[in-house]
């Protein structure tokens, strides 16, 4: 990581920006910290470290993750409620388990293609 240090961020890659992005939300002393597909980029390393960060943030109850996933792995590791929105509504609130329960059956459904 070292060797970015001096690099300008024009040059920088979008998995660059997302690191870059998500290491100054992370070490910011906010109560409520929204993370939007995070783990959609960046590898395997990136992810493990983003996960291990967000548990790290939230394990003394002061501060809030509101975590936005498609990841269904990783809403179970680290949340304990979840919201499962379809078309901008509210599907489900309440156990992680139950919500991806009714997301993964929700997406197993043919979609209906209008032409």
């Amino acid at each position: 990581m070292h060797k970015f240090l001096d690099t300008p961020v024009k040059h920088y890659s979008s998995g660059m920006y997302m690191r870059l992005a998500f290491s100054v939300a992370a070490h910011l002393d906010s109560e409520i910290m929204i993370v939007d597909e995070v783990l959609a980029v960046g590898d395997a390393e990136f992810q493990k470290k983003c996960l291990g960060k967000i548990k790290e943030i939230t394990k003394d109850g002061t501060r809030t993750v509101l975590f936005v996933s498609h990841n269904m792995s990783a809403v179970s590791a680290l949340c304990k409620r979840s919201i499962f929105l379809n078309k901008g509504m509210v599907e489900y609130d309440g156990m992680t388990r139950v919500a991806i329960e009714r997301y993964i059956k929700h997406t197993d459904k043919p979609s209906i293609k209008h032409e």
